[in-house]
């Protein structure tokens, strides 16, 4: 062929664009296929049954060169002979029950991500079935019926061989094995049933009730423990995921030999409820049920759609791109045999095919030439798996709202521990990730470009996702302003420290806003971490996670200082500020240090006690995201930045200054670097969000208080003899006094939570106890000593002090 037919023919192939398939004609192609699989289900069916009562008839009527009376016709009687007959038998109608289910889930899209798995257990179904039908077939002389057996010829044929090598006996115990194998794929009830057949187990006198969860919330997995790192007597709950409707609970009766002790309307049962030792079988603790059983989680009604937000690129802007991009490349001698464009909220993805030989470095090498002719700031080059990438502004940006990010599969039935849906990627699918395997998060930005809001869609995801009794913050804010609406969730979702004088001051005190109060937050978190080490090594796990299903099911006993552990989320509003603050003067300098020291430690070994840290700064500056920073933060956020080393120092690779601002950012989780659009919540969606949690007060004594960490340590020498304030005694002292001696236990969380007083109060009440001579001093996180027993009058002991 003549070099300028071939030129010309290489013309006409470069011309012609992949138009990509509407979202449309997706949906019409599924629900048609969705409907061709039932009417073939539906033709198959009336076969089937006609076969079954026809069967032998129209045998003799073929035979004879009559018409069948199967309801069919010849087509139903071949089907029924050839599935009944010669293949599975009655288990064929297996067969009719996956065409149903596929036809279902292609008309209506559901579920699609387990299509394979249910395939492969229908059809293992099947064949399963017809083996055991003619088993039993062949012991009670049926093996004629329907023309081959209950099980069909082919199963028939394989059951003899069976019967010929292994003989009845063992061929029956061979298909109960295979029976049971399929049970244990098929069903999670079977599979928790079989794992714990042959376990010895006490006999109970605990009735089990059935609570619906409603489905329209987001459901919660591990779960809150104590108030305070010291010994709790608290019951926990079980893991819940989002898929599911329903749980069963069940709370421990009481016991005739068990003393109840009556506290601010609890019921405290004796520790031997707990491990071994107890005379009864207790169901999973479940924790939701002890805290807050009447917690309702918000309704995704409290956030905007933003519908009059939502914009698609036009055709013929996307055509006119596609043009521009041709006309520029060929300019620059680059080939290409084709464009495609995939459209994304605030970014269309053009993706660019080169022809042989010419290479990506020569479209990355032009990038700003490309955005002058394309008529915007900057475009971003990316090397994608068989193309080049090109990523052009939207003329009109889409807000992408949380609500639709919030009612995605990809969240409501994530099983993550702490699901994030963070935002749109260039290809409208969802991005959700899970914290906890992140396992700690570094958002970074210029001032304006969406940090503060991806702060707020990162922590909205988890108050929908998680219940009040498994999930609290500690909130960090420099700037005094970012996190003030989180202040209503105290007695639900915050973590504080115990040092506040009053419920006021503790109200104020809530979210850090101070150096000072920061270093001292993260310091107690610190030893809240290593008191949690200490509970896993006793309990000989390695994870949060492991330990509070060790705990729910009552492996580990309150009494010996177990107790549950809720996920604790550190989320700390811009770093630089607390890393940076007040100057060059000592203090400043070695409080920042102790700041930047916490949040390393914790970053390196808080995810194994379930604690997490995001830290937040506009300032992506060597000095503030030191290596130390980043080694301990794989999991990247970076907003739009100024300039290029901005970027290298936040995500290690250039890229986030072509960025367009309003929230559209990189994420990097390990080597994996893609482009999302931040979901977008209001402040007033916030404050609808934390108002219809914090108006929900209707629980029991363990929620109507905040979480309280440990206490940080103190630079001060020890308390002096005499240093406690015996003057203006408690007007509880006598009663707290009865608990301690009662129980044996200096424990200021557990007067804390018996008298149903503020960490605070019941600190001071167990100091003046030591001043009276009932407990001994402080030992670290462990209960004090109690110095006295029931025998002795503690109204005389107390009396020269009351008085």
């Amino acid at each position: 062929m003549p070099i300028k037919q071939q030129t010309q023919k290489k013309n006409i192939k470069k011309k012609k664009t992949r138009t990509p398939m509407s979202e449309q004609t997706k949906t019409n192609i599924r629900k048609y296929t969705g409907v061709v699989l039932w009417v073939i289900g539906f033709a198959l069916m009336v076969g089937m049954l006609a076969y079954l009562f026809s069967w032998k008839a129209d045998q003799s009527a073929l035979a004879a060169g009559g018409e069948v009376a199967n309801a069919g016709g010849t087509f139903g009687h071949s089907i029924g002979y050839f599935l009944i007959c010669r293949c599975f038998g009655l288990a064929s109608f297996g067969i009719l029950y996956l065409l149903f289910v596929m036809g279902c889930k292609m008309f209506y899209w559901t579920e699609h991500h387990h299509t394979l798995k249910k395939i492969l257990l229908s059809s293992s179904a099947v064949v399963l079935g017809g083996w055991i039908l003619s088993y039993f077939s062949r012991l009670f002389s049926s093996d004629t019926v329907f023309g081959g057996g209950l099980g069909g010829y082919a199963s028939a044929a394989v059951i003899e061989a069976c019967r010929g090598t292994l003989g009845p006996i063992v061929t029956g115990l061979f298909l109960a094995v295979l029976l049971v194998v399929w049970l244990l794929f098929a069903s999670d009830r079977f599979a928790e049933w079989f794992s714990h057949l042959g376990d010895k187990k006490p006999k109970s006198d605990v009735v089990e009730d059935d609570v619906l969860i409603p489905t329209e919330h987001i459901v919660p997995t591990e779960v809150s423990g104590p108030v305070d790192v010291e010994e709790q007597e608290t019951d926990e709950n079980e893991i819940l995921t989002p898929r599911q409707e329903e749980i069963t609970c069940g709370l421990p009766v009481e016991k005739p030999d068990v003393e109840n002790v009556e506290v601010g309307g609890l019921s405290e049962v004796d520790d031997t409820t707990y491990g071994i030792g107890a005379d009864g079988e207790l169901p999973r603790i479940d924790q939701r049920q002890e805290d807050a059983p009447k917690y309702k989680f918000p309704s995704l009604d409290l956030l905007n759609d933003y519908a009059d937000s939502q914009h698609t690129p036009s055709s013929a802007e996307l055509d006119d791109n596609n043009k521009k991009i041709r006309i520029f490349l060929s300019n620059y001698k680059i080939g290409i045999d084709d464009i495609t464009a995939s459209i994304g909220p605030t970014v269309t993805l053009y993706k660019i095919f080169l022809s042989p030989g010419f290479k990506v470095s020569a479209v990355e090498g032009v990038s700003r030439e490309l955005a002058m002719t394309l008529g915007v700031n900057s475009v971003r080059v990316v090397t994608l798996h068989n193309c080049v990438g090109i990523e052009v502004p939207n003329s009109t940006p889409s807000i992408v709202p949380l609500k639709s990010m919030l009612n995605d599969d990809s969240f409501r039935n994530s099983k993550a521990e702490l699901p994030v849906a963070i935002g749109y990627t260039i290809t409208k699918q969802v991005k959700t990730f899970d914290l906890t395997k992140s396992p700690h998060l570094l958002i970074a930005g210029a001032t304006m470009q969406g940090k503060s809001v991806g702060l707020n869609v990162i922590i909205a995801s988890l108050l929908y996702a998680k219940h009040p009794s498994e999930l609290k913050f500690v909130f960090v804010d420099p700037k005094m302003v970012e996190f003030s609406a989180y202040n209503g969730l105290l007695k639900h979702y915050l973590a504080v420290l115990p040092t506040a004088a009053n419920e006021e001051d503790e109200r104020d005190n809530a979210i850090i806003k101070t150096p000072n109060k920061a270093k001292d937050v993260l310091n107690s978190l610190c030893v809240e971490m290593d008191e949690r080490y200490r509970l896993l090594a006793n309990s000989g796990v390695n994870s949060v996670k492991l330990y509070n299903e060790k705990y729910k099911n009552r492996y580990l006993r309150p009494d010996q200082g177990h107790h549950y552990l809720p996920y604790l989320v550190v989320v700390i509003d811009e770093y630089a500020d607390l890393t940076m603050a007040g100057g060059s003067s000592v203090e400043a300098r070695k409080a920042a240090r102790e700041i930047m020291d916490a949040i390393i430690r914790l970053a390196q070994k808080g995810r194994a006690a379930g604690i997490h840290v995001i830290i937040a700064t506009q300032r992506p500056s060597v000095d503030v995201i030191s290596g130390r920073i980043k080694t301990n933060f794989p999991a990247r956020i970076a907003f739009r930045v100024v300039q290029g080393s901005e970027s290298q120092i936040i995500l290690d690779v250039r890229g986030a200054e072509n960025l367009i601002g309003n929230g559209d950012m990189l994420y990097k989780n390990g080597t994996e670097l893609e482009r999302v659009q931040c979901a977008y919540i209001s402040g007033k969606e916030i404050e609808a969000l934390t108002g219809y949690i914090s108006e929900q007060t209707k629980f029991g004594q363990a929620c109507s208080l905040p979480y309280y960490l440990p206490e940080p340590p103190s630079d001060a020498s020890s308390n002096e003899p005499g240093s406690i304030d015996m003057t203006k005694i408690d007007p509880l002292l006598l009663d707290a006094a009865h608990i301690v001696v009662a129980s044996q236990k200096g424990s200021t969380s557990d007067l804390q939570r018996r008298l149903g007083v503020g960490y605070a109060r019941a600190g001071r009440i167990m100091d003046q106890l030591e001043g009276a001579g009932i407990v001994g001093p402080q030992d670290g996180s462990k209960p004090r000593q109690v110095l006295v027993d029931e025998s002795e009058n503690l109204t005389e002991l107390l009396a020269p002090f009351m008085n």
